[in-house]
């Protein structure tokens, strides 16, 4: 072992919550890149066989139900960590039992209702945007999809108890079903487009069920699942609806940047989709840092915070963010030299033709997973009504840019509308902490 290796050990021996840190991102890191491999090969099966326009048909569906469900389905799951958190640190048992409950109550309530919008507005969006027909069918599929996602609260309370053990678990065999249920169907019925959607869904809803049995699991153990049946209403910590309706209200507000480059885009050609979708989801990859620093650290963060310690908290993300800027920078680099090219040549030339567009969104990758650590802070903060007003602002001009650019600069008005809404939810967020938070 080198001597620098020593020391970072000896470091993270000495100081609790690094190494806890530590040990929390690897594991994700580990089930987070076995699943990330196995989906990445999924990817380029469904690409190679489907094309770039039948791989978009099928992107165009599956980001109808997920913008559909950021929009209607609260995910609880940063009420659970914040407010759980509280209740540990104050050995509240009961809060704690109520807080898991109420969680739930709304995971199950908005999924059904999402499930059902989801239903009602297919043709609406799919006559608006004039998509085909195996992306309009392809929409109502997945939109089964909805009512599973029942996830916000199983997240939150594996994360809460540092069962990322179990999670890193359940995230590779998932993705290795998915990955053999699409070759299957592949191998027997072919390139359909429809059939891959089945699949896919499928597989979601897999994945979700597990997830909410896992949980169970872990509350039977630590709480006791008679205690949250039984949990009465008053001992739920004041604020945990506000602050769950906030968070939620954020994250719909930031539907648009996560998923409306996609119906932008589906008005040019499906095509365009499947090559912009195909991008996003090899610069995925990069996120195997980022992803599993920001599932590990809100908790971490929150009971910093419960503590008092509001300072060390921000300044824990600082340093995360100069460190992942170090690492993530010059390999993002190194992808923009190499992966067109490769793409040319061994799948489509279309993927080469459009370098440009790999280059500008590979840029925004770096950016959003320097600063991933600042949003699960601002959220531990407790400061999800000031989150959602940022967001909502933010994302409101990223539509009104896509709109007015979408005609002249085609695909490439995207990434320039991501880049100000990047800029403006991240200045934003760290004005607010050091000028009001911390002031």
């Amino acid at each position: 072992m080198s001597a620098g290796m020593k020391s970072l050990m000896g470091r993270l021996k000495g100081n609790e919550f690094w190494l806890k840190l530590a040990k929390n991102v690897s594991t994700i890191v580990v089930g987070q890149g076995g699943a990330s491999a196995l989906n990445m090969v999924t990817t380029f099966l469904s690409t190679g066989f489907l094309g770039a326009a039948g791989y978009g048909s099928l992107m165009i569906g599956q980001t109808f139900m997920q913008a559909v469900d950021a929009f209607l389905n609260f995910q609880s799951w940063q009420g659970v960590i914040r407010y759980g958190s509280i209740c540990r640190e104050r050995r509240d048992e009961a809060g704690l039992a109520a807080t898991i409950k109420a969680g739930f109550f709304v995971d199950i309530a908005s999924a059904l209702l999402g499930c059902a919008v989801a239903f009602a507005i297919v043709p609406l969006v799919s006559g608006l945007l004039g998509w085909d027909g195996a992306s309009t069918l392809a929409a109502t599929i997945f939109c089964f999809e909805i009512a599973a996602h029942v996830e916000g609260t199983p997240t939150g309370v594996l994360r809460l108890f540092d069962k990322f053990k179990y999670v890193a678990i359940h995230a590779v065999v998932v993705a290795a079903l998915k990955l053999v249920l699409v070759a299957a169907v592949f191998c027997v019925v072919g390139p359909n487009v429809v059939a891959i959607a089945c699949v896919y869904c499928a597989a979601d809803i897999i994945k979700s069920v597990s997830l909410f049995a896992i949980a169970l699991f872990v509350v039977g153990k630590r709480v006791g699942l008679r205690g949250v049946v039984a949990a009465r209403r008053r001992d739920l910590p004041e604020g945990f609806f506000s602050f769950t309706v906030w968070s939620n209200l954020a994250a719909t507000a930031d539907a648009p940047i996560q998923y409306f480059d996609v119906f932008f885009l589906s008005i040019l050609s499906s095509e365009v989709v499947g090559v912009f979708k195909f991008f996003k989801q090899l610069l995925s990859a990069f996120t195997l840092l980022s992803t599993p620093v920001q599932q590990a650290i809100m908790p971490q963060l929150a009971e910093l915070m419960a503590k008092g310690q509001d300072d060390r908290a921000y300044a824990v993300v600082k340093k995360i963010e100069r460190t992942v800027f170090k690492v993530v920078a010059p390999c993002v680099a190194l992808a923009i030299i190499a992966v067109p090219p490769a793409l040319s040549f061994f799948m489509e030339p279309v993927y080469g033709n459009y370098w440009y567009l790999f280059a500008a969104l590979a840029a925004l990758t770096v950016v959003n997973i320097t600063f991933s650590a600042l949003h699960p802070c601002f959220a531990a903060y407790g400061l999800s009504k000031e989150s959602a007003g940022i967001t909502l602002l933010a994302n409101a001009i990223y539509l009104v840019a896509c709109y007015l650019l979408l005609s002249v600069m085609g695909i490439m008005a995207i990434p320039l509308a991501m880049g100000v809404q990047y800029a403006l939810t991240i200045g934003l967020k760290s004005l607010f902490v050091k000028k009001v938070v911390l002031a």
